[in-house]
């Protein structure tokens, strides 16, 4: 038998011993010589159940990180030595759940994100070699400038708004208590009123739609609701790549945020139309430049090698 865990272990065997060297104290229970040790041996089975939850929810986390492609325990091997420590089953069942897990095809989001993330690695080393960025065709798209980039991203806008409160107003007769409680329920609502138009008014990323996204020479352009929004790239004050999704700010118009596998690819393109002769040094390109110049030839979500990057572990 394998002890589940150390308390519950020591608990049986001392009952076990009891009940050898006393004959019949088993059927006798709490009557028997062994009534403390029979008690004991009852809280080592209701403490069987928390362990097996645990192992459970063990078997489930290391399924779903295993297809995530995550790292064994997120990488935090002293939290997985002590949890060896003081419940090994538990330890075991997440990696086998893990293991599981990575077999298991991967998500289809994270297939897509490990794309585009390699598509960018390999465009960072060609424009680095010096080859000219590959011009796309862009259906029903008219501009006198060439086309590098045309996908469907999601998008959003960072704004705050003005919001207009009326607070409510309650009459109420009756009973001390009746009007009372009219005046707290008006009191309540208008807090929860007023809470819900700041929430509102607070600066905050709308608009989230997905739009198709345009990368020229100079300029991103965004289709929005059947408008061409352009955004040129010589007004970007600051860019931010953070896994899928890319930030631009600007001096007189709201942020710009796009979301999506190509938002690594639209870097690249970003600094090298804009950054000039040392646009590889762009700080928001470090994990590419890291990724091109040292890549880590692995098996990617689809049989293929892969150069790793955020989406892939």
């Amino acid at each position: 038998m394998i002890p589940l865990n150390p308390l519950a272990w020591f608990l049986v065997q001392r009952f076990q011993a009891c009940a050898a060297a006393n004959p019949g104290a088993e059927e006798l229970g709490y009557d028997g010589p062994c009534a403390s040790a029979y008690g004991l041996f009852g809280l080592a089975g209701l403490a069987l159940l928390p362990l097996t939850a645990t192992i459970v929810v063990a078997l489930f986390i290391g399924i779903t990180e295993g297809r995530r492609r995550l790292a064994f325990a997120c990488g935090r091997r002293v939290c997985a030595v002590i949890v060896g420590v003081c419940s090994p089953p538990t330890l075991l069942v997440y990696a086998l759940g893990y293991g599981l897990g990575r077999a298991l095809l991967a998500p289809q989001a994270l297939v897509a994100h490990q794309a585009g993330w390699e598509t960018a690695v390999n465009a960072y080393a060609a424009l680095s070699r010096g080859l000219p960025p590959q011009q796309v065709l862009a259906g029903g798209f008219v501009s006198p400038e060439p086309v590098y980039l045309d996908t469907v991203m999601g998008y959003a806008r960072y704004y705050g708004m003005n919001v207009t409160f009326q607070p409510g107003f309650t009459v109420a007769f009756g009973s001390p208590a009746f009007v009372a409680g009219a005046a707290i329920g008006n009191l309540v609502g208008n807090s929860v009123g007023r809470s819900r138009a700041a929430a509102m008014a607070r600066a905050q990323w709308r608009e989230h739609r997905t739009t198709r996204v345009i990368v020229t020479a100079a300029t991103t352009w965004c289709c929005v609701d059947g408008r061409w929004l352009r955004f040129d790239h010589a007004a970007v004050m600051e860019y931010y790549l953070e896994g899928a999704t890319c930030v631009m700010t600007f001096p007189d118009t709201e942020p710009l945020m796009l979301i999506g596998p190509p938002a690594a690819v639209h870097a690249v393109l970003f600094a090298y139309l804009r950054g000039g002769p040392g646009w590889q040094y762009q700080p928001f390109l470090h994990q590419l430049a890291a990724a091109a110049a040292h890549p880590v030839t692995s098996s990617g979500p689809d049989g293929r090698a892969a150069a790793r990057g955020p989406f892939h572990r």
